[in-house]
């Protein structure tokens, strides 16, 4: 027996000696494919790199940060290499792999917004939305991404408003609109279990993004007005109801953070359109704008634009619900009043509809996204939303 014990014994000893064996050789091999591969990085950890790089920087250079919400800077690698900021970029690829850099840092409603722009060729580069969807994504007929220009016609010039603002260069009016009735623009928000679309991308390529949440419902305004000798409330939206439910939505904890990190201004559009107003090249709705915005209501030009109906050709008239997903099952004010008094605005019901602004229905959320928003995945479906990161 106790032979048998001491064989159990020696069968143990053999055994354990070939796993700490296995062990032994799978830890070098570990450390000879690390050597072999030195200090290779993937091109995401290689964009964060750049990111803390650029984040040290302008610690030690204030003074070059953007000092307006929309406005950016940029600093390429080469830049950041010669400061000691980061080590040269070859030092993290393999060597077939050449690759330039810069980090673009723009000033957004809460803060600086650092986004890392990388190319290294047929390998890897980084996406914009806009970019991408303004080069890939643009079409002349059927469901999808227009040129303004191919949607409207210009001809009316805007003057100065009090502040000395040129209402012209308003990029609201200019850029690219999505089309028909379920185009791909569903956009998905990391953390966010509510769905987006975006209605444009501007002449400044920012995004203006609208939300299908349908939670936040309200009168456009319940003040008293001396024209209707009633409390119909005032259809001008600085001065709405409306205006202040969205203020206090988008400065409270309900709002997610990371789309908050990419929201930037806009001034408005909010002038006022009869119900027989033909003109969509947003002339009309600009002339008068609420400078600033990060949060919004979507004003009519936009809603009409969304139509591919040939029939929609003024403010009121039924056929712009055909063919156009800001109409198709949707209820929402817009911000834009009606010039037939003080106390009538436009909303969305099955149509475009002219309405006291003391009526109750969705306010349904406009937010405007730097165009440094990165691309991330997704074909713009409903089931396949884009993903931003």
């Amino acid at each position: 027996m106790l032979e048998s014990m001491k064989k159990a014994d020696k069968k143990i000893i053999i055994m354990g000696g070939m796993v700490l064996g296995i062990i032994v050789i799978f830890i070098i091999a570990i450390f000879v494919v690390s050597l072999s591969s030195g200090g290779k990085l993937s091109f995401e950890k290689i964009e964060k790199k750049l990111v803390s790089a650029a984040e040290s920087y302008y610690e030690d250079n204030e003074d070059a940060l953007p000092e307006k919400v929309g406005k950016s800077a940029e600093i390429d690698s080469d830049e950041l290499v010669s400061g000691g900021y980061i080590k040269d970029l070859s030092e993290f690829t393999d060597e077939d792999v050449v690759c330039s850099g810069k980090v673009i840092v723009g000033k957004t409603e809460s803060g600086y917004d650092y986004v890392a722009s990388l190319d290294c060729g047929e390998d890897y580069k980084t996406e914009f939305l806009a970019d991408k969807l303004i080069e890939e994504d643009v079409v002349t007929s059927g469901e999808g991404l227009y040129k303004m220009e191919d949607v409207v016609e210009y001809g009316t010039t805007l003057g100065m408003d009090e502040d000395g603002y040129d209402l012209s260069t308003n990029e609201l009016m200019t850029g690219y609109i999505y089309r028909g009735e379920d185009p791909d623009n569903y956009v998905k928000i990391e953390g966010d279990n509510n769905l987006y679309r975006i209605v444009k991308i501007d002449g400044n390529k920012d995004i203006t993004l609208f939300s299908t949440y349908k939670k936040q419902k309200g009168k456009f305004d319940t003040n008293y007005n001396t024209e209707a000798q009633n409390n119909y409330g005032i259809n001008e939206y600085p001065l709405s109801a409306a205006y202040n439910s969205l203020k206090d939505y988008y400065e409270s904890d309900l709002i997610n953070e990371y789309l908050k990190s990419k929201v930037v201004t806009k001034n408005v559009c909010v002038g006022a359109r009869s119900v027989d107003e033909t003109s969509t090249d947003g002339s009309v709705e600009c002339s008068v704008v609420q400078k600033d915005q990060a949060i919004s209501l979507i004003p009519v030009f936009d809603i009409m634009n969304a139509s591919l109906s040939d029939a929609c050709e003024t403010t009121v008239n039924k056929e712009c619900q055909n063919y156009n997903y800001l109409i198709k099952d949707v209820r929402m004010w817009t911000m834009t009043p009606s010039t037939e008094n003080s106390y009538t605005g436009y909303r969305v019901a099955s149509g475009i509809v002219a309405s006291r602004s003391s009526e109750s229905t969705i306010y349904g959320h406009v937010y405007y996204l730097s165009n440094r928003v990165i691309f991330a995945g997704g074909t713009g479906t409903e089931k396949d939303p884009f993903i931003l990161k």
